[in-house]
């Protein structure tokens, strides 16, 4: 049921940290939650998320004034049927151009990452020239494979997971969005990364397959970042491996390796994803 009236959803938050907020409408059958503290984003995010079998109403953070769009029926009900059939890594790749990498390419990342001692080994099993995706998937299987690689590589790249990462701005609204399904919410609002063919939906695929497979939920879309937490883990090895290409396909900005992110993505349940001009 779709709780309609502010006075209804702010009875809803009664008792959570919430209690006693503004409680105003917003464009396009939205409410919004006013002056939440932005370091408080997710206690407030997880207090309207677990109210949401009363308003009814998906919860996400954005900039005051981030609304733009009204969204029509039948434009929910076809981004609804996008994100069902379109598959979100036809719209996002992870490798645009697989560039090739030479003899000298590989030991200089390599020894970078991993010490000299690795090079031989890792010039003898590639065989270059190769490219950058086997190359860093031979670095990262070569990781998982030497429990002390493994743990000097997370201790490197753990800040790629979890809040510390997020975004604190100086003000920020809490958006009830009339629909329970989140992946909808590229319908109100918007994310840098998804201004190209498709990019909508297949932003909002993207979300729908997160949530099946990890419990993903979006907390936050503020333009050129999205913030989400995660229910589940992958496990080491492929399941982490595909999702962290999956993250920096849609993340394009992501400054780190893939390897490096499947590393860290099997140790923390909040994501952070980064697409800027």
């Amino acid at each position: 049921m779709l709780m309609d009236r502010a006075g209804d959803i702010a009875a809803a938050l009664r008792g959570s940290t919430l209690e006693d907020h503004p409680v105003e409408e917003g464009l396009g059958g939205t409410f919004l939650v006013q002056n939440v503290d932005p370091a408080r984003v997710l206690e407030a995010w997880q207090a309207a998320r677990a109210a949401m079998p009363l308003t009814g109403r998906w919860p996400v953070f954005t900039l005051p004034g981030d609304l733009h769009h009204e969204p029509e029926p039948a434009e929910l009900v076809e981004l609804d049927r996008a994100a069902r059939t379109l598959d979100p890594w036809s719209v996002y790749r992870r490798y645009g151009a697989d560039e090739a990498q030479d003899r000298h390419d590989v030991e200089r990342y390599v020894d970078v990452f991993l010490g000299a001692d690795l090079v031989e080994p890792a010039l003898q099993q590639l065989r270059p020239p190769t490219t950058s995706h086997v190359l860093q998937r031979w670095i990262y299987d070569t990781v998982l494979a030497d429990p002390q690689l493994t743990t000097r590589a997370f201790s490197g790249c753990e800040h790629l997971v979890g809040t510390n990462r997020w975004h604190t701005w100086p003000e920020v609204q809490l958006v009830l969005l009339p629909t329970t399904a989140q992946w909808l919410a590229p319908a109100w609002v918007s994310y840098f990364g998804a201004a190209r063919d498709n990019g909508q939906a297949g932003w909002a695929a993207a979300m729908r397959q997160w949530e099946r497979q990890w419990g993903a939920g979006l907390v936050a879309a503020w333009g050129t970042m999205l913030q989400f937490t995660a229910a589940r883990r992958p496990e080491p090895g492929p399941q982490a491996w595909e999702l962290a290409g999956q993250l920096m396909a849609v993340g394009g900005s992501l400054q780190c390796e893939q390897w490096q992110l499947a590393i860290a993505l099997t140790r923390g349940d909040a994501w952070f994803l980064h697409d800027r001009p």
